[in-house]
């Protein structure tokens, strides 16, 4: 599973940043989720196992008490897709850093609509 998608949901996301913080039981681990977001014991013990399904959790048993933590280098891998986002960031084509374009956008079309058309009344301030 991508990182994104572990992290895109609230839950899986809070369960990471509180195990990052290193060892937890799962009693301790739903009392926190179901307080902060207000669901059943189930929904967390969805959550837990989806993250132990992708490789990101690790558990030991020590009874009573199932202790979470994440495996090493989880956060290196969410890291790593962030920088990689980072490196197409850096590289991307089509726009400068201001956001005026490098290309011509008429450039390949038919015509050209509204004769009074001028770009630089357009383009400069749609992503402002």
């Amino acid at each position: 599973m991508h990182p994104y998608e572990v992290l895109a949901e609230p839950i899986r996301r809070r369960l990471v940043q509180i195990l990052a913080s290193g060892e937890h039981t799962a009693g301790e681990l739903e009392g926190v989720i179901t307080h902060e977001f207000g669901v059943g014991r189930t929904a967390v013990q969805h959550h837990l196992r989806l993250l132990l399904a992708c490789g990101w959790t690790d558990t030991r048993d020590d009874w009573p008490n199932h202790w979470y933590h994440l495996k090493h280098g989880v956060i290196e891998h969410i890291e790593r897709e962030a920088h990689d986002l980072r490196v197409l960031w850096d590289q991307r084509v089509g726009w400068n850093g201001e956001g005026r374009a490098q290309f011509d956008p008429t450039a390949g079309r038919k015509g050209r609509r509204g004769h009074g058309w001028d770009p630089d009344n357009i383009w400069l301030h749609v992503f402002d």
